[in-house]
């Protein structure tokens, strides 16, 4: 899957458990972002930018709990964080409108998954490693483009669109009872 020409992805491995789990893990999320690409509007927008950088950082429990503490003030382990690079001013002018994007380089954000939070998640709820994988980039990656789920129909909406993404994949609704 092509990325959009001026999306330039770096994915970091900070925790080796992820290369002997999900050794295609580069492959995944590029179809994630085809997927948002394709069907979200502010995934349409991305084309647009000449040079829109987007950080996948693949850690274990310690690190993103030291950033969960870090950042958002709460002492515990979470499965995915989402930064974001452009503001919430920036991202509405320029994911939500067709104004053109600056020519100098931008930072859509950086997402973390935790290697032991997903494993357990998925083991507990009897889901494949790599499908829950795929489920929280797209999550993570919602959330750079402005998606939120405090509001229960800000929750909807989000998770319809994760619904149908995953469904495209090949992925059951994982919000499915």
């Amino acid at each position: 899957m092509l990325l959009p020409e001026g999306l330039i992805l770096e994915v970091s491995v900070d925790f080796d458990g992820w290369h002997s789990e999900l050794s295609d893990y580069k492959k995944i999320i590029n179809n994630v972002i085809h997927q948002i690409v394709i069907n979200v509007p502010e995934g349409k927008q991305l084309s647009k930018f000449q040079h829109l950088e987007l950080g996948i950082i693949l850690c274990d429990d310690a690190f993103i709990k030291h950033l969960n503490k870090t950042y958002r003030n709460q002492n515990n382990v979470t499965n995915v964080l989402s930064f974001e690079g452009l503001s919430p001013d920036q991202a509405i002018a320029m994911l939500q409108t067709d104004a053109p994007a600056q020519a100098f380089p931008q930072s859509l954000g950086e997402v973390y998954i935790a290697y032991e939070t997903l494993k357990r998640e998925a083991e507990a709820g009897n889901i494949a490693f790599r499908n829950h994988f795929t489920h929280l980039i797209l999550h993570g990656i919602l959330h750079l483009l402005g998606y939120d789920h405090i509001e229960d129909n800000e929750a909807e909406i989000m998770e319809a669109i994760e619904t149908k993404l995953l469904s495209n994949l090949a992925i059951d609704d994982p919000y499915a009872a």
